[in-house]
């Protein structure tokens, strides 16, 4: 058949345009993806805050002698989501301020600006498979950070009641790991930007050549035909 030998030419062609980009500007690509590499680790600097401060907490239900493990299971997958979504909530905040542990003026007065500088700063992600709420505090100033941890930590284990339906002791939060307190950015945060601001110039240079390689090689066909 006639598509086997059009195909084949066709792979052909490509490849052939392919290694010649390669060859051609393959110094190029390092040099930008270096370019993209610098101006990646210096944005990271400029917009990511000083210090973190992590904490790790497992929802434990402690009133399950009447259930099943399907209901345990979903249960705890449940309480995981709503103290996962409460830790945004002006409830939540105003818990955290009455603990005592973070001053009140440390926050915006104004309820908006207020819920928008605690998401800015307050990182949460959520394990409901297995039940684990990872906490990250993230600021200019360590002893911020970790006063607010204190003060998440406070409202998590002693009055998560609050933020749920059941009473005080049919649900125990529990800490896993932390507070553990550093600098940021870290290393692992800083390699993952310089890889992805590498491969994005590389990948650009490469692709915008390969583009002119290919328009070079049609405009080559229209003058043999």
């Amino acid at each position: 058949m006639v598509i086997y030998p059009v195909i084949t030419i066709f792979i052909y062609m490509a490849n052939q345009a392919i290694f010649e980009v390669l060859k051609a500007k393959f110094g190029m690509m390092v040099l930008i993806g270096l370019l993209f590499a610098a101006l990646g680790f210096f944005g990271l600097m400029l917009v990511e805050k000083r210090y973190q401060t992590s904490m790790d907490f497992l929802v434990v239900q402690t009133n399950t002698a009447n259930q099943d493990f399907y209901t345990q299971f979903k249960s705890s997958e449940y309480l995981g989501k709503v103290l996962g979504e409460a830790l945004y909530s002006e409830r939540f905040i105003n818990a955290v301020l009455e603990t005592g542990k973070v001053n009140a003026e440390f926050l915006p007065f104004d309820k908006k600006d207020r819920l928008h500088a605690w998401s800015s700063m307050v990182h949460v992600e959520k394990n409901l498979e297995l039940g684990v709420i990872s906490v990250r505090i993230k600021g200019d100033r360590e002893r911020d950070t970790a006063r607010t941890m204190e003060g998440i930590s406070d409202v998590l284990i002693n009055r998560n009641n609050l933020f749920r339906g059941g009473d005080d002791k049919s649900v125990e939060i529990r800490v896993l790991s932390g507070p553990i307190t550093e600098r940021t950015p870290t290393v692992p945060m800083i390699i993952k930007v310089l890889a992805a601001s590498f491969i994005t110039g590389f990948l650009l240079v490469f692709l915008f050549s390969l583009a002119k390689a290919f328009a070079r090689q049609a405009e080559a066909e229209q003058l043999f035909q």
